[in-house]
Parts: C-alpha cells; structure tokens; sequence
C-alpha cells in the first residue's frame, strides 16, 4: 500500500458511524407510515361514533295507522267546510223566503189598494142617495139612485175582471153550481137543466169565485 491508502483503525472506525443511518429505533418512513395508519383508525373511530345507529324498519302497522289518522283529518277538514257552506246556503235561503213573502205582501196590498179604489165611487154615490133621500126624496129617486149604484158596483167588479154569472137554461153543473131543489117540469128539455137562478155565480177568469143558487129541473 502506498502513503495514502494507509489507514488507521479509528479512521475506519469514524468512517463506518459516518455511513450508517441515525436510528432511534424505527426507519423514519416506517414511523410516517404507522402514524398515517394510526390517524386513519382514529379518523374512523371517530366516524363510527359520530354517525347515529341504524333505526329498525317501522312497523307496517304502525304506517297503516298515521296514513288512516292523516285521511280521518282530512274527511273532517272536508265535513266542517260542507257544513259551513250549508249553513251560508241555508242563511241565503232564508233571507231570500223573508224578501219573497215581503214582496208578496207588498203585491197583495198594492192588489188590495187596486179595489178600494175602484169602489170608492160606488160608496160616494151610494152616501148621495142616501142623503138625498134623507131630505126628504121621493121612492121613485131613491130607486133610481139605488139603481145607479148598483150599475156603477157592477161596472167596477167587471174592471176587476169579475164576472157575473146567471146560469138559468144551462145544463146543471155540480162543479160551479149548487142545486137548492128541484122544480117539476113538463118539458123534457128542461130536466136537468137550471130552470130558476136564485143567486148569481162570480168567476174571476176560471177560478169560480162563488157557485150560483139553482133550482133544477126534473120531469113530472
């Protein structure tokens, strides 16, 4: 060997610590990868913890109970709304019933005020006679005055659309006449038939007012 390949021990020995790694037990890359390992295992310790256990199914029973519970509010929910909205028609009802039969009654007093006034003039007329005749009139005026009235009240029923009915020589109708007897007659023609008329009948278009008297005839 030459001068400079000479060597002592403690360079070879000074050398060697040189070359060897520092080791505190552990390679440091073994060491990174266990910490690793051991944060991820927390990591997921954690994890497990925070997240909530699993719920068990519910019971089908129990579901068929709240959606029978959820339709049973929903049919009142329904009830109530068609009773309030009956009560508002019913409400509507009533009031419209109150205003008809308050128009009604307005029509009947109006139809009422119609009459009076038509016989106002037959009661004036009928005070004049009797006045007159008061004063010391003669028979043959106060029938002349009762005669006028009378006349004047027939007009003013005929206004009203009242009619006086003498149903003498008609064939007997029991549906608008009322037979006081019979009257033996010879005549055929005559039986049946109205032979004397004691009271006039009034229609009022086809309602029959009042049903004449008659006396019928029949065949001896």
């Amino acid at each position: 060997m030459t001068g400079n390949d000479k060597s002592t021990p403690e360079s070879e020995a000074t050398a060697a610590e040189a070359t060897e790694p520092q080791d505190d037990g552990q390679p440091i890359e073994a060491t990174d990868a266990a910490e690793a390992v051991e944060g991820a295992e927390a990591d997921e310790a954690a994890a497990k913890e925070q997240t909530p256990p699993p719920k068990p199914p519910q019971d089908p029973r129990e579901l068929r109970i709240r959606f029978l519970e959820a339709q049973l509010v929903e049919k009142e929910q329904t009830l109530h709304a068609y009773i309030r909205a009956h009560k508002k028609v019913e409400q509507e009802f009533e009031a419209f019933r109150g205003r008809l039969l308050r128009d009604q009654e307005r029509e009947v007093l109006a139809a009422k005020g119609k009459v009076v006034e038509k016989m106002l003039d037959v009661d004036e007329n009928l005070e004049r006679t009797i006045e007159a005749t008061s004063r010391g009139g003669s028979v043959e005026s106060l029938l002349e005055g009762l005669k006028l009235v009378h006349r004047m009240f027939v007009e003013r029923l005929t206004e009203l659309g009242l009619e006086r009915w003498d149903p003498t020589g008609e064939p007997f109708d029991p549906n608008t006449m009322q037979a006081l007897g019979v009257v033996p007659v010879k005549d055929p023609a005559q039986v049946d038939h109205v032979v004397m008329t004691l009271r006039a009948g009034f229609r009022l278009g086809d309602h029959e007012i009042r049903p004449a008297l008659v006396q019928v005839g029949k065949l001896m």
